[in-house]
């Protein structure tokens, strides 16, 4: 019996080993294409028969014609960072031209996760943007264990943000504070306006929180000679702090075996989290591009409005503030005397309530200032002579 429950046992363990990998491959399955190349030997001709075969694995991946435009434009720093997305490669022809050039040809395995990374390192260059300011703040029980002190999760993603992607971090003692208030931490899992609101309070862009649960696999650890096998799961989500949405949200497991459980906890919190991230932060960066190039929307309620021909001043007014890209009029009520309006604004909301109180009026006098402020939505009044 017993000799039946260890084969079982391996049985599971190769089942779960073979599971979890066929779908990483499936969720990074690899893009198989041809390259060709030319060169005044071998191995120039193959290196430049790389560069094109990593050129289009690129180029299936990109799918806007923002992204392939600013690809263009930066395509040998991106194409020379990617060359070690070829994984494997088969030559097709071998030739030699007359004027002594040789040309290859070669079908190629192009990593998907590889070019995925390097391009998402790239966003922020080839966008030439201002990166987000993230905090980073988790809760973390590792095999049993929940102290404010846990920061295994926090700091792999922390350092995957710093490293290749560059962000700036909210200073680590910030965190370490806000975890230590049993009611701060219950505000971050509440809403999500709250919780961007906190992050905001601290001057953060982009807040990411979560959850990093670790256990012990008692099942699995029983014919290991004394070690423990550890799961680990890590669930976040990347928040807006000045739209107080959603950006993206992600989850990931991984298992580690050490002769200490606790520690074997920490190596698979590690690595969940690592993986976890990586599916959301391509998501961040998009949606910051979106923000800083195409402005950040905001909605306006104007008061004190009391005519038609000073509603149309306060729209000209408004169009002539620096940083306003688009704005839509919703409606002016008359009786209220409320005009709402829509604005995209190229930077953020501070900034745009810092430039509009005290602005000027264009016609008749008078000036705009800012009453109020929650979010995207801001309230200003007409203040007259």
């Amino acid at each position: 019996m017993g000799k039946e429950m260890k084969l079982f046992g391996c049985a599971i363990c190769l089942f779960l080993f073979c599971f979890f990998c066929f779908g990483e491959e499936v969720e990074n399955k690899d893009i198989l294409v041809k390259g060709i190349g030319y060169g005044s030997n071998e191995t120039e001709a193959m290196m430049t028969a790389k560069r094109d075969a990593v050129e289009k694995g690129i180029e299936m991946i990109l799918l806007s014609q923002i992204e392939i435009e600013n690809f263009q434009a930066k395509r040998d720093i991106v194409v020379t960072k990617a060359l070690g997305a070829v994984k494997r490669y088969t030559t097709i022809s071998n030739t030699k031209a007359s004027d002594g050039m040789y040309k290859i040809e070669i079908k190629a395995n192009i990593s998907r996760a590889t070019v995925n990374e390097d391009l998402a390192s790239f966003h922020i260059l080839l966008k030439t943007m201002e990166k987000p300011k993230v905090m980073v703040i988790f809760q973390e029980n590792n095999v049993g264990y929940e102290e404010p002190t846990n920061c295994t999760a926090e700091n792999s993603i922390v350092k995957l943000l710093k490293d290749p992607y560059d962000f700036e971090i909210i200073d680590s003692n910030i965190v370490a504070s806000i975890k230590t208030s049993s009611q701060k931490m219950a505000c971050l899992t509440g809403d999500v306006s709250t919780t961007a609101s906190i992050g905001a309070m601290h001057s953060a862009e982009v807040i990411i929180i979560g959850r990093a649960d670790s256990r012990v696999l008692e099942n699995l650890s029983i014919d290991l000679g004394g070690m423990k096998s550890v799961k680990a799961y890590v669930e976040l989500k990347a928040i807006n702090c000045t739209t107080g949405e959603i950006i993206a949200s992600g989850n990931a497991h991984s298992e580690k075996v050490h002769i200490s459980p606790y520690t074997a906890g920490l190596m698979a919190i590690n690595l969940a989290s690592e993986k976890a991230v990586k599916k959301i932060i391509n998501s961040v960066i998009e949606e910051w591009n979106e923000q800083v190039n195409n402005g950040l929307p905001l909605m306006i309620t104007i008061t004190e409005v009391s005519s038609f021909r000073l509603k149309n001043a306060v729209i000209h007014t408004l169009n002539s503030i620096p940083g306003i890209v688009k704005l839509h009029e919703r409606v002016w009520d008359d009786v209220k005397k409320t005009l709402l309006v829509d604005i995209q604004y190229k930077g953020n909301t501070n900034e745009f309530c810092s430039r509009v109180d005290g602005y000027k009026m264009n016609f008749y006098g008078g000036s705009l200032a800012v009453t109020g402020q929650n979010g995207t939505k801001i309230s200003i009044v007409i203040q007259v002579k």
